[in-house]
């Protein structure tokens, strides 16, 4: 009965999306941020469920998308010939002896194909400048009561069960001196990292924009809720983000227009400076905290940071043992359906690592080279762009990924609708500008 309920559940879900397909992609965005709340505190006894649900609201989103075709110029050379080319090798891994079954291959497939075609749906889900801009407006809105829960969290004691992670074990929480390390409504820390770089890439562009003073008090208090939601998260990866989205960001500004890059200084000098002594002022523990723990730290900061690669070819062999091999829920798949055990797995803590043991060499080759098109395709977008605001995001989508380029995305289920969600940039930006155009040339 359990299954047949949990199956009329999926069912329900896949159809109710498939009614209004930009509502679900957006409701996606949305679930992301409460789906580890929904896990930890709500309905922990179908945390398992949950943990896929927006998957399944987004295979609805497709099968509405689909019921309404739609042209889109093909700009930018590759990303569909790779992405072909990768779903066939994950395809034919999922059938790799090592696995034990092919059953775990089916969650190798979801976690590197079922959200790529987001790229092609992502550039109609957006008519306008104003509508892609109160959208990003209005959801970095959610931030605040996500990023107050962090401070509560901070000063709450380890055994609050607002600190409890999704498995339920006090033991794993992790700590920086006798503060926890916050996770805010995400199911554990990895989780609260992407989507912290996520809100100050999008506050970075917003505050740049001409807006009003009541919009610009409120990017300034939630640049601050980051901040101190960075530091109380103990972090040194997420702080190092920063400083090099910053830097980066001014230097590709500078190089295209020195104009628009002092114009973006002058913008950010005052709020950034109202950030900065506010956090000083009101969040000196997590500052403290944080620093105590970048002190205490047994291995480097840039290690962690630029090491992803280094253990990659120091493997036993070269033709992968499966798609789906490393993934987190692999282990209680197999629990559960009781299939065979598979083959044990060389170590590797790092996502290129776990690429390589999954797909092999030539998936490994194939995967990394989609994420280089893509870098390279973004780059393109923002340096063709005329609108001021497309091309401050599109860089900073760029400076995004870029940073991110070896860090978990097939292992990190909120890294990936962000991921594939702002690669989709890469033709909406475009299409939106040249629409605008055209209606121009029309009136």
């Amino acid at each position: 009965m359990e299954i047949i309920g949990a199956l009329t559940f999926v069912v329900l879900i896949i159809f109710g999306a498939s009614q209004n397909w930009k509502l679900s992609i957006k409701t996606i965005l949305v679930i992301v941020l409460i789906e580890g709340a929904l896990r930890r505190w709500a309905f922990p006894q179908v945390k398992d469920l949950i943990y896929f649900l927006k998957d399944f609201i987004l295979i609805g989103a497709y099968i509405g998308f689909a019921s309404r075709p739609r042209q889109l110029e093909d700009r930018y050379p590759f990303i569909k010939e790779l992405s072909l080319v990768i779903a066939i090798v994950c395809f034919l891994q999922s059938f790799n002896p090592s696995l034990g079954s092919p059953i775990i291959g089916l969650l190798g497939i979801r976690a590197y194909l079922l959200y790529i075609p987001l790229i092609w749906i992502i550039p109609h889900l957006f008519d306008s400048e104003s509508e892609l801009y109160d959208f990003l407006r209005n959801y970095l809105l959610l931030l605040i009561p996500i990023c107050i829960l962090g401070i509560v969290q901070f000063f709450s004691p380890i055994d609050s069960p607002l600190n409890i992670y999704v498995s339920g074990s006090e033991a794993e929480i992790a700590t920086a001196g006798e503060f926890v390390r916050i996770t805010g409504t995400f199911s554990y820390l990895q989780g609260l990292k992407v989507y912290l770089a996520v809100c100050f890439s999008l506050l970075i562009v917003l505050l740049s924009q001409t807006d009003s003073f009541k919009w610009k008090t409120i990017y300034i208090f939630e640049l601050t809720l980051v901040v101190a939601n960075c530091f109380m998260s103990g972090a040194r990866a997420i702080i190092l983000y920063i400083l090099l989205f910053t830097i980066s960001y001014f230097v590709c500004l500078f190089f295209n227009s020195y104009k628009t890059a002092l114009n973006f200084v002058s913008r950010l000098f005052l709020p950034v400076a109202l950030v900065t002594l506010m956090a000083i002022v009101f969040f000196q523990p997590a500052i403290q905290s944080y620093n105590n723990r970048a002190d205490t730290a047994s291995d480097s900061v840039v290690d962690r940071a630029f090491g992803y690669f280094t253990d990659v070819f120091a493997k036993d062999r070269f033709d992968g043992y499966g798609t789906g091999a490393t993934q987190g829920g692999a282990a209680s798949l197999r629990q559960i359906l009781e299939l065979p055990a598979g083959e044990s797995l060389p170590p590797s803590e790092e996502e290129p690592g776990r690429v390589m043991i999954e797909i092999g060499l030539l998936g490994f080759i194939l995967w990394y080279g989609l994420r280089l098109v893509i870098l390279i395709s973004l780059y393109s977008v923002f340096l063709n762009l005329k609108n001021p605001f497309y091309k401050k995001l599109a860089l900073a989508i760029f400076i995004f990924q870029l940073i991110h380029v070896g860090r978990q995305l097939v292992t990190d289920p909120t890294m990936l609708p962000y991921f594939w969600f702002f690669s989709g940039f890469i033709y909406l930006l475009p299409n939106l500008e040249s629409r605008e155009m055209q209606k121009l040339e029309i009136g």
